[in-house]
């Protein structure tokens, strides 16, 4: 019984991980080239650590996992205390963004 609910688990951690990797790395690039065609420069400087750092995780995937998130290897402490570190960083640099566009 408690493979079954794990499975249903792990099925569900990957299909809402993986959907939302190629969305963001895509909005976050559109995002940096606007800014660029726009001209507004810190914005632009701002966004495009945060996009190459985007290209640079998709990119690096080891040949042989399903994605990023790969769901043999999520539960490896080491990986997911570094995708939740990633994920608080993003957090906090949305947020900074957030209202830097709000009162530019």
């Amino acid at each position: 019984m408690f493979s079954l609910y794990f499975h249903i688990y792990i099925c569900v951690c990957v299909c809402v991980c993986v959907c939302w990797v190629i969305p963001e790395m895509i909005a976050q690039a559109l995002a940096t080239v606007l800014m660029l065609v726009s001209m507004h420069w810190f914005v632009f400087l701002l966004n495009l650590p945060v996009a190459s750092w985007d290209v640079y995780r998709y990119v690096k995937v080891p040949m042989g996992n399903m994605g990023v998130y790969d769901p043999t290897e999520i539960h490896n402490r080491g990986q997911l205390k570094s995708h939740m570190k990633e994920a608080m960083i993003k957090l906090g640099f949305h947020l900074l963004c957030f209202f830097i566009y709000l009162y530019r």
